[in-house]
């Protein structure tokens, strides 16, 4: 039919195997290559959850450094899961229906790559936000440090980075999990869920290679790193998967087709 053998294909009984000698169908197969293509945008994730990690350590260190007034600094990063709550209704309900009016659909690799870049975007800001804070007195980069206070600036100016983070969140992590959920054959699904899952613990990892930079005086220089970071892989995943909206799209044109014709 003029459709592209891939490597897997020759696993398919079909391709001239002994159907006595192996345990699976053509079936099981196609299935599988549809699950090793999902699980390859993975690749990307860990470095996502490098920066979402930054929330709860590196941002509470943050916020501590500056003015909260009578509100506890680690209170601050609840402000992201709050944006969350808010932000995904409008983006169902107006932003998505939105761009289909105007005849861009938004597919899930194109909304992950704008996660990516809004994440990058939000490291961004807490590297700029970071360094006027040690411009600040009275305690300049020792500010938050035992024995210190803190500096002159409110912490308020840290909201808009957990709002862009939270964007960031809804187009890449909420956008990742549907799409591993649904491109997941039916026999394969929790694993490839549980893999998406895995790619949090790679962060994790990940994370402990800044330790080192992690505190005062160097905190400009981990939330520039790790949104250099972040930028560096979004353009990676636009090179190396741009065209996967297009094939799942062909796929499941394909599916629907071999449904109406059974």
């Amino acid at each position: 039919n003029g459709k592209k053998i891939s490597w897997i294909d020759y696993a398919k009984p079909s391709y001239g195997l002994n159907d006595s000698a192996v345990q699976w169908d053509d079936k099981f197969v196609d299935e599988l290559r549809v699950a090793i293509r999902s699980c390859k945008i993975f690749l990307c994730y860990p470095i996502f959850w490098l920066c979402y990690g930054q929330m709860t350590n590196n941002m509470v260190s943050q916020s501590g450094q500056m003015n909260t007034g009578s509100v506890p600094n680690d209170i601050m990063q609840n402000i992201d899961p709050l944006c969350i709550i808010i932000l995904i209704p409008f983006f169902d309900w107006v932003v998505y229906p939105t761009f289909r009016r105007c005849g861009l659909e938004l597919r899930p690799i194109t909304r992950i790559t704008i996660g990516f870049l809004v994440m990058a975007l939000s490291m961004a800001y807490a590297a700029i936000l970071q360094h006027f804070i040690y411009t600040k007195g009275p305690y300049f980069k020792h500010a938050g440090d035992e024995g210190y206070g803190f500096n002159d600036i409110s912490a308020a100016i840290q909201v808009p980075g957990y709002v862009i983070m939270a964007v960031a969140e809804i187009f890449a992590s909420v956008t990742g999990l549907e799409y591993a959920y649904k491109r997941a054959p039916e026999s394969m699904k929790s694993i490839i869920m549980s893999i998406f899952l895995l790619t949090n613990a790679g962060g994790s990892i990940l994370a402990f290679a800044f330790n080192p930079i992690s505190s005062n005086p160097h905190l400009v220089e981990n939330f520039a790193i790790v949104s250099g970071l972040m930028g560096a892989f979004t353009v990676l995943f636009i090179v190396c998967f741009r065209h996967y909206d297009r094939v799942d799209e062909e796929e499941i044109r394909e599916k629907t087709v071999f449904e109406k014709e059974q």
